[in-house]
C-alpha cells in the first residue's frame, strides 16, 4: 500500500446501458491496501527497562500491549511496505483506511478540476461546449442526494454504493482518455498526466472503499448497477470540434463526479471515525 500511494504523486512540498458492480477490465487484481502489521521499534536498552519489570510484577506485557495499541492508534506512517506474502492477517485500522480514501478522493477531484480548467483555457476560446454538455454526462440518470445536506442524511449502505458504483462507471472513459491521448499529436502533456494519475487513484480508490465497506457493512453483498459510457466513438472521431466537445464532456462530468465522490467518502469517514 504505501508502495502504491507513494508512486501516486500526492504532493509533498486523479438511463444508458448498465453493468453489474464487478472487476473492471481496467482493474489491477494485485491489493494496493495491504499492509505488513505494525513493527514496533526494539527498545534502545534491555537492561534500562528491566527495572519497570522489577518493580512491578508481571506488568511487563500489560506494557507492551499498551504501547502496542498506542501505535496501532498512531498515524498512518508508522506501517511496513506489504502485507504481501506475509503469514496471518494484516487488519487496518479502520481510521487509516478512512484518512487514505478521503485523502486519494480529494486529490482526484483537484486533478479532475485542474485538468477541465486547463482544457477550457487551451480549447474553449470561442466554443460554445457549455450549452452541447449539460446534462449529457453517462451517470446523469444516476439517482444521487442532490446537495451535501441530502447527502449527510443517506444512509450509510446507500452512499458506499454510490461511491462504488460511480468508480466503477470511470474505468472505462478515464482508460480511453488516456489512450487516446497518449496516441494524439499535439496532446497537453499536463492533461495527459493528471488523466492518467486520475486513473491510477481511482482503481486504488475503488479497491479501498470497497474494503472499508466488507469491514463496516460485512453483510452487504448487493451489487449495484452502473452506467455504462457509450461516447467513444465521439472521443475518437476525425472531426476534430466532434472530439474536442468529447472531451469537454467527460472532463466536466469527471469534475461533478469525483466532487460528490470527495463528498460521500468525507461524510462516511466522520459517521465511523472522528473527524
Amino acid at each position: 500500500m504505501v508502495a502504491r500511494f507513494s508512486s501516486l504523486g500526492i504532493p509533498h512540498h486523479r438511463f444508458p446501458p448498465f453493468s453489474p458492480v464487478g472487476p473492471s477490465p481496467h482493474q489491477q487484481q494485485s491489493s494496493s491496501w495491504d499492509f505488513s502489521p505494525i513493527l514496533m521499534a526494539p527498545a534502545s536498552s534491555h537492561r534500562g527497562h528491566q527495572w519497570i519489570c522489577d518493580l512491578v510484577r508481571g506488568s511487563c506485557l500489560l506494557l507492551l500491549l499498551v504501547v502496542s495499541n498506542l501505535l496501532l492508534c498512531q498515524g498512518v506512517e508508522d506501517y511496513a511496505p506489504y502485507c504481501k506474502n506475509q503469514p496471518g492477517n494484516c487488519r487496518i485500522p479502520l481510521q487509516s483506511l478512512f484518512e487514505r480514501a478521503t485523502l486519494v478522493a480529494s486529490n482526484n477531484y483537484r486533478l479532475a478540476r485542474e485538468m477541465f480548467n486547463e482544457f477550457n483555457k487551451q480549447y474553449g476560446e470561442g466554443k460554445n461546449f457549455t450549452s452541447k454538455v449539460i446534462n449529457s454526462c453517462h451517470t446523469e440518470f444516476m439517482t444521487t442526494p442532490n446537495n451535501k445536506e441530502a447527502a449527510a442524511n443517506t444512509e450509510d449502505e446507500a452512499l458506499f454504493r454510490l461511491v462504488i458504483s460511480l468508480l466503477h462507471s470511470w474505468d472505462e472513459p478515464l482508460h480511453q482518455a488516456v489512450t487516446e491521448l497518449l496516441h494524439r499529436n499535439g496532446a497537453s502533456p499536463d492533461i495527459l498526466a493528471r488523466a492518467k494519475e486520475i486513473e491510477d487513484k481511482a482503481k486504488v480508490l475503488l479497491e479501498g472503499v470497497e474494503m472499508i465497506q466488507k469491514r463496516v457493512h460485512p453483510g452487504e453483498k448487493k451489487n449495484e448497477p452502473y452506467p455504462v459510457w457509450s461516447e467513444k466513438s465521439s472521443l475518437t472521431a476525425d472531426d476534430e470540434d466532434v472530439r474536442q466537445t468529447a472531451f469537454y464532456r467527460m472532463f466536466h462530468c469527471l469534475h461533478r463526479d469525483s466532487s460528490k465522490i470527495s463528498t460521500y467518502i468525507n461524510l462516511l469517514k466522520c459517521r465511523f471515525t472522528p473527524c
